[in-house]
């Protein structure tokens, strides 16, 4: 019983020291590929003043485009009702006129 409490033991120094390598492996390793990852960030930034640009016109004819459309899926189910109303109005007014035209005076 004794053996497997000293093995559970001696695995979890290994445990223990293969972890503290590895955390200063990393911790080297970040700070060797640091100036390359502000490097990176330094571009991400340059990339992204000089695209604001075009983005933004992209989003603004985008909006522009979406309100056509909005315009549209409003408008568009009226046609029919606005061209039944331009019949009746146009039978209104034709049924209105005088038949026959009065004599010249």
């Amino acid at each position: 019983m004794f053996e497997l409490l000293t093995v559970g033991a001696v695995l979890m120094c290994i445990a223990l020291v293969f972890g503290l390598i590895a955390v200063i492996f990393r911790v080297v390793f970040w700070f060797v590929f640091l100036p390359f990852r502000l490097v990176g960030i330094v571009f991400k930034l340059a990339f992204g003043v000089l695209l604001l640009p075009v983005l933004a016109i992209a989003g603004i004819i985008g909006l522009i485009g979406l309100g056509i459309a909005a315009v549209f899926a409003v408008l568009l189910p009226l046609v029919p009702v606005v061209l039944a109303v331009a019949v009746v109005w146009w039978l209104a007014k034709l049924l209105a006129r005088p038949a026959i035209a009065p004599p010249p005076a």
